[in-house]
C-alpha cells in the first residue's frame, strides 16, 4: 500500500516521504495513529497543502523534546527509596513505571514508562546505581543515573 508519511517515522522516512508498506501496518498503525495517509491524488493535494504546517509542527515537537533532553541531562541523578533485605536485594523491583513518575516530579516534563530504556530491559531489583536511557522524540535521548537506596527505619 502507498502511503505519504505526516510524520517522521524510525526506520521508514521523514515527513512527505512516499513509500510503500504492508497494508497491515498502514491500516492498523500508521493511519490510525496519524503517522501516514494513503497516496491517492486527492490526499496528496491535500498534503502539499499542508505540508509547511507540517513541517513547522514538526520542527516545534523537536524543539520542545530538546528541551525536555536537555533539563533531564542537568538532573544528572535522581534517588529511589525502597525496602531492602541485608544483602542489598530488594523485596519487589524498582520498574519503569516508578522510574518515570519520580523523573516527571523531579523535571516538571510529563515522562511515560513506555520512554524508560532499562538495562538488560529488565526491572531494578538491587540497591545501587543504574544509568537509564530516556527516549523523549525520535531521535533524542536523555541520560540519567537512579540511584536506589534502602528505606531506613528508625526504632
Amino acid at each position: 500500500m502507498k502511503i505519504i508519511l505526516i510524520n517522521n517515522v524510525d526506520k521508514l522516512g521523514n515527513i512527505g516521504s512516499e513509500i510503500t508498506v504492508k497494508s497491515g501496518y498502514a491500516r492498523n498503525f500508521l493511519i490510525p495513529k496519524y503517522k501516514a495517509m494513503s497516496a491517492t491524488k486527492n490526499n496528496i493535494a491535500i498534503f502539499k497543502a499542508k505540508q509547511l504546517e507540517l513541517q513547522n509542527k514538526a520542527i516545534e515537537m523537536k524543539t520542545k523534546a530538546e528541551f525536555c533532553a536537555e533539563t533531564i541531562n542537568k538532573l544528572k541523578s535522581i534517588t529511589i527509596r525502597a525496602k531492602a533485605g541485608v544483602e542489598g536485594k530488594l523485596f519487589g523491583s524498582v520498574g519503569s513505571r516508578d522510574i518515570a513518575d519520580a523523573i516527571t516530579t523531579a523535571s516538571g516534563f510529563k515522562i511515560f514508562k513506555s520512554q524508560i530504556r532499562l538495562p538488560n530491559h529488565n526491572a531494578l531489583r538491587a540497591i545501587g546505581t543504574y544509568n537509564i536511557n530516556i527516549h523523549i522524540y525520535n531521535d533524542i535521548f536523555a541520560k540519567i543515573n537512579v540511584i536506589i537506596s534502602q528505606i531506613i527505619k528508625s526504632k
